[in-house]
């Protein structure tokens, strides 16, 4: 999957062209054409994102709920210190002023509710992670859309600087025929208006490359200062490598990417584990209707009835049960019965929602492979037209609109090439990212 990357042009990430407001420096040393360079990206964005560190001491926090839960069937000491006086004298106080006891309390049986404590704060824990992987995904295929565009505008920039040269050098040899009386001024300024019309189109590829890298800034600030290399890549080499990513992907069907993706996105998991936490919380309530047995040893060091009593030592068993204010633990019940039948649904909805992504992606995906060869092959005719249509000007079989219509056909099939290879690029790198996940999806 690594041969993907190659597919961008051997463009700096950031133009030459004159900086934007943003305060941005161009820096033309700064390149992403290694095959390291998005995964890195994508490693630094995962890790270091404000979003992403938040979540993640949301993940710590749920782990010290997991051992607190185990904690809960160790037992509970504690000590209590009271001093009694009264006025005018009450004989049940008569003994010492001051009482000290100190107590340990140790459940026997609970009719399950620490293991449902248990479980519920390993759920929890899962159901944070997953929301971490969650947010790292939504981050990454943000990303990839932002950079996607960059290098986009990149090569677009590379084809529209081309047709500007072409544009000036017809207007050039348009102006001299102008001056010769060959051709009228009224050509020279329709050629005029082609050359603003390629300037125009460059400028608006500049400003979108600008507008990605400013998303890009936002979510990794430091980017800038990564220092990459380039490593360039001509035409040809572009062409292999997207061979060779086609045909890494041919053997695998609609199917398993859907599979791939069901059992790897990270919302199902986390409704999953919400359902967890759900069924944790059922047990947790039906123990609470269970009696609790338990056992409590005292030592007690004071008596306010008697005076002058030797520390006393006491050990109780007892049983304990409530049903909560009047019924309610049966409606609570009933209640969290209801929120599990919701989520249930809700990881039904979920996955057609995952079966509909993966599908609407695989299906871009053929649309943009069925589209390679017709567009090279318009690409190669409307190339062979253009030298074509300027032999024939001279001659006097064309007009001069022919040959300015035919210089810029040339130009939007070069541009349709670049709009469907970052297309498919950007097709499997979702799908890619779907069906393996942030960390796995450079995996083949």
């Amino acid at each position: 999957m690594l041969c993907i990357f190659a597919l961008i042009s051997a463009q700096p990430l950031y133009s030459n062209a004159k900086d934007p407001d943003f305060g941005l420096a161009a820096q033309p040393s700064l390149f992403f054409q290694s095959a390291a360079a998005l995964q890195l990206l994508l490693e630094k964005l995962v890790l270091e994102h404000p979003q992403v560190k938040s979540q993640w001491q949301t993940v710590q926090a749920a782990g010290l709920q997991t051992r607190i839960a185990q904690q809960a069937y160790w037992p509970t000491p504690s000590v209590s210190i009271e001093r009694a006086q009264s006025h005018p004298p009450d004989p049940s106080y008569a003994g010492s002023p001051q009482v000290l006891t100190f107590k340990v309390h140790q459940a026997l049986w609970t009719g399950g509710r620490l293991t449902a404590q248990s479980d519920k704060a390993e759920a929890m824990q899962g159901l944070e992670q997953a929301r971490l992987a969650e947010v790292q995904q939504g981050l990454a295929i943000q990303t990839i859309q932002a950079w996607a565009e960059l290098v986009s505008a990149q090569r677009q920039q590379v084809v529209l600087r081309n047709s500007q040269a072409i544009q000036s050098e017809l207007l050039s040899k348009m102006m001299r025929r102008v001056d010769q009386g060959l051709s009228s001024r009224s050509e020279a300024h329709y050629a005029q208006l082609r050359l603003l019309q390629a300037g125009q189109a460059l400028s608006d590829a500049q400003q979108q490359e600008s507008r990605a890298w400013v998303r890009l800034q936002q979510w990794i600030p430091n980017v800038a200062n990564m220092g990459f290399k380039l490593q360039s890549a001509n035409d040809r080499e572009t062409q292999a490598h997207l061979s060779q990513l086609l045909t890494a992907n041919e053997s695998i069907s609609l199917a398993d990417w859907e599979l791939r993706s069901l059992a790897q996105s990270p919302v199902l998991q986390r409704l999953r584990m919400v359902l967890q936490v759900q069924l944790a919380e059922l047990a947790e309530k039906r123990a609470a209707l269970q009696p609790e047995v338990y056992v409590r040893a005292e030592h007690q060091r004071g008596h306010y009835a008697y005076a002058n009593v030797p520390p006393t030592n006491r050990v109780f068993i007892g049983l304990t049960a409530s049903t909560g204010a009047g019924f309610s633990l049966v409606h609570q019940l009933a209640a969290l019965q209801v929120k599990r039948n919701s989520t249930l649904e809700e990881i039904e909805a979920a996955q057609r929602s995952v079966i509909e992504s993966v599908q609407t992606e695989y299906i871009n995906a053929i649309a943009s492979k069925s589209k390679l060869a017709a567009l090279r092959l318009n690409l190669e005719s409307s190339q062979e037209l253009q030298l074509a249509w300027e032999r024939q000007f001279i001659n006097g079989k064309k007009s001069w609109i022919d040959v300015m219509n035919a210089a810029r056909e040339t130009a939007q099939a070069e541009l349709a090439i670049v709009s469907n290879d970052m297309a498919l690029l950007q097709t499997y790198w979702r799908l890619h990212i779907l069906a393996h996940g942030v960390s796995g999806w450079g995996a083949p």
